[in-house]
């Protein structure tokens, strides 16, 4: 056999992978990374003594705050839903947050779409009124609302927290969508037109899809900001109801004694929506604000 037919036949040797020298991290890396940690334990150190005294038991607190828990129990758990009205609380927070969020998707984005498409005037007037809703506190409108509501039968229920809720949120929604609007191109919609589609069909069939990067950081934002929120539902839900979660926690507090292996418990139970919510759509947020401000 020749040398070429054995050149042919061998298989071919493979380039050896030259092995990645790790990188060296320079000081300046060190010391953005030494703050980093810092500012995370402080950010989490709360949340860890939170987590770890609701294991704990009343006496145990009062004696020694910042101590260990001597056994792990779900006696709290179990104490913060047969004790009070934490189960309820939580199922109003639900219902809000749910409720809100759904409402905002279906009337903010189409609104948005109005004052962009139709132009004129009037569409300016809309936007400007919905920018000035950004503008005034919610101090200013708080006790004339409490009044309207009062009088036509809404007070401390739900509906009212919703539309509450409702009105705040659709002026960062409308400054969000309109910027976003701006930069799809009018020719899509023409071209739905063309096919006979109308002003509804095209909405929810072309435009709408395109602002699900924007819708995403939207509900969020907002989802996130429903489910903390304290102030609001304290204001427009009296004694009588349950309230939301936080409320409740709130409640637990008293003049001269405080449940606190309840409020710890219930504080934690608070949490883990958020972090969870916040953690499954990380990227979907990230990517939404992004785009949202290139297209802005």
């Amino acid at each position: 056999m020749s040398t070429e037919t054995e050149l042919l036949v061998a298989p071919a040797r493979k380039p050896r992978r030259q092995k990645a020298t790790p990188k060296k991290l320079t000081a300046g890396q060190i010391a953005v990374m030494a703050v980093l940690a810092v500012l995370v334990l402080i950010v989490a150190s709360p949340v860890i003594y939170a987590f770890l005294n609701s294991f704990r038991s009343y006496a145990e607190i009062t004696v020694d705050p910042m101590g260990l828990p001597t056994q792990f129990t779900l006696d709290n758990y179990i104490q913060l839903f047969q004790q009070t009205d934490y189960g309820e609380a939580l199922l109003n927070t639900l219902i809000i947050t749910v409720a809100t969020v759904v409402l905002l998707v279906a009337i903010v984005p189409m609104a948005a779409y109005g004052i962009e498409r139709v132009g004129g005037r009037t569409s300016r007037f809309l936007y400007i009124l919905f920018i000035a809703g950004l503008m005034i506190p919610f101090q200013v409108r708080m006790i004339p609302l409490v009044k309207g509501f009062d009088e036509v039968g809404l007070y401390s229920t739900l509906t009212s927290v919703i539309l509450v809720h409702l009105g705040g949120a659709a002026s960062f929604g409308i400054l969000l969508y309109c910027s976003f609007i701006k930069g799809i191109p009018i020719e899509v919609e023409e071209a739905a037109h063309v096919d006979g589609a109308g002003r509804l069909r095209t909405f929810w069939s072309i435009v709408f899809p395109m602002l699900l990067p924007v819708t995403s950081a939207f509900v969020i934002i907002q989802a996130l900001g429903l489910w903390n929120d304290f102030f609001i539902p304290l204001v427009f839900l009296d004694s009588s109801s349950a309230g939301t979660i936080n409320v409740a926690i709130n409640r637990m507090v008293g003049l001269l004694t405080s449940q606190w292996q309840l409020i710890y418990t219930g504080a934690i139970l608070a949490i883990i929506p958020s972090v969870a919510i916040f953690a499954a759509f990380q990227r979907y947020f990230i990517k939404g604000m992004s785009v949202g401000a290139v297209k802005g």
